[in-house]
């Protein structure tokens, strides 16, 4: 089982890297927008997929590769605490508190709306 949590983690390390570098290049750093990004993609796939394991059988094995593995790398809650702190330090109040605000509240959003849609 651990084994699959790794390739997992692995995969979902990878597209956070790359998401990232997408941000960091085409957006401008106002904001921690790669971060963000992946926290909410996390947010509405865990809503899915747990929506989707609670109403069909599917084992623990996909499960801790997929949740566990993918996802729990591919979302980051250090990168967004280490990222808050960089904005506090550098005296940009406004945005660290924009951040909070939207990682938390999106995140939870998506997730809401991926548990609907998994639902229809």
């Amino acid at each position: 089982m651990l084994l699959l949590v790794g390739v997992g983690g692995f995969f979902g390390a990878i597209l956070r890297a790359v998401i990232t570098q997408i941000c960091f290049k085409i957006l401008p750093y106002t904001l921690p927008f790669g971060t963000l990004f992946v926290n909410v993609m996390g947010g509405f796939l865990i809503g899915v997929f747990m929506t989707l394991s609670d109403k069909f059988v599917i084992n623990s094995e996909l499960r801790s590769l997929l949740v566990t593995g993918f996802l729990g790398a591919l979302t980051t809650f250090s990168t967004f605490a280490y990222e808050n702190i960089l904005l506090l330090q550098s005296g940009n109040f406004t945005s660290f508190g924009l951040n909070v605000i939207l990682n938390v509240s999106l995140s939870v959003l998506a997730c809401y709306a991926g548990v609907l849609i998994a639902n229809l």
